[in-house]
């Protein structure tokens, strides 16, 4: 059983114990006084028709198996030939909810610059699309990416109802690394879905487990961590698991930060970062800190500048008395006459 929220799916080879197993969860609810709802409750084959039904949707993925040749066929656990292969996709109906969504997003964004646009946007695709970066979803990501140019289309022309479409384009669309992209003359620009690249899942090597100790192999298998953002996971790949500062290993739940080495927030080269504990990192602020405090000349307490008033003079008077008194000390210490 797999089980998230209110939403569960049950598997099982054997239709007869499936029923079974079916009839124990009902009965199971109704002593709390829950019931299944039977609009949402179906019995289905993964791989061969049953009841007019093949596959099931959970969670916003369509889950179903294709017969195949040997070539491209999936393998048991021994290494057997099954002769299908399993196919996890988004379902039909979180596509079109997304579609819907942004399409929705961008009417009530009618009248917003473009870069606002693209700021509100960017979040829901990005996030959309690492949501499904596991799975098989380069063509449901251009597909997409098809209904939102579509999308922009339509909005850029409502905003400019007498323009050519020519003239439309060359405002909104500019050529960035080969492509059309929707984007500002200053740089922001719209992220594409099939901007986020297929990250597949990685299996458990042979019976290793989180508790046997081997942190070398946990450590370094984060960075295919499906959560972890790609910086993380190259930088992951290149210190070999560990912490830059305390040189321990990362494991599964530690809070990681990426940390400057030369303080220039503005470089974000691989080479100028490196990845550490939250706690090594404040750690490692805090001494910089020191050290800069250390090593910098005390400084002179700032003068407070003194409104001097001559007697029998307004202030206003009194300011022009003291100008061209400045400015007479200034000509005397150019012809070498020093006040001092």
């Amino acid at each position: 059983m797999v089980r998230y929220a209110d939403d569960l799916v049950l598997l099982h080879s054997d239709l007869e114990k499936l029923q079974q197993a079916e009839q124990k969860l009902v009965e199971w609810l109704a002593e709390m006084g829950l019931f299944m709802n039977p609009k949402k409750t179906r019995i289905t084959h993964t791989l061969t028709p049953y009841a007019e039904n093949v596959g099931f949707d959970f969670l916003g993925f369509a889950v179903r198996q294709f017969p195949v040749g040997k070539t491209h066929t999936g393998k048991n656990t021994y290494g057997k030939p099954l002769g299908f292969k399993t196919i996890i996709k988004p379902s039909k109906e979180a596509i079109r909810r997304h579609i819907l969504t942004l399409n929705q997003r961008m009417k009530k964004l009618r009248s917003v610059p473009q870069w606002k646009l693209i700021k509100a946007l960017n979040p829901m695709i990005w996030g959309w699309s690492n949501y499904y970066r596991t799975v098989v979803s380069s063509s449901v990501f251009s597909t997409c990416d098809r209904h939102v140019w579509f999308q922009l289309q339509s909005w850029a022309r409502r905003r400019h109802s007498r323009k050519t479409r020519s003239w439309i384009d060359a405002k909104y669309w500019k050529q960035v690394d080969g492509r059309d992209t929707f984007c500002t003359p200053i740089g922001a620009k719209l992220r594409l879905h099939r901007d986020t690249a297929i990250q597949r899942h990685e299996k458990v090597r042979g019976t290793a487990s989180p508790y046997d100790g081997n942190l070398l192999y946990w450590s370094r298998r984060l960075k295919t961590h499906p959560l972890m953002h790609a910086t993380r996971a190259k930088l992951l790949q290149k210190q070999q698991g560990k912490c830059r500062w305390c040189g321990l290993l990362f494991r599964d739940g530690d809070l990681m930060e990426i940390d400057h080495i030369d303080r220039n927030h503005h470089n974000d080269l691989l080479s100028n970062l490196m990845l550490l504990h939250l706690h090594c990192h404040d750690e490692r602020h805090s001494k910089l800190t020191k050290t800069i405090l250390k090593s910098s000349p005390s400084k002179q307490p700032k003068r407070i500048a003194e409104v001097v008033v001559l007697e029998g003079y307004s202030q206003e008077q009194g300011d022009a008395e003291m100008t061209v008194m400045k400015e007479r000390i200034r000509q005397l210490e150019q012809e070498g006459i020093s006040l001092k």
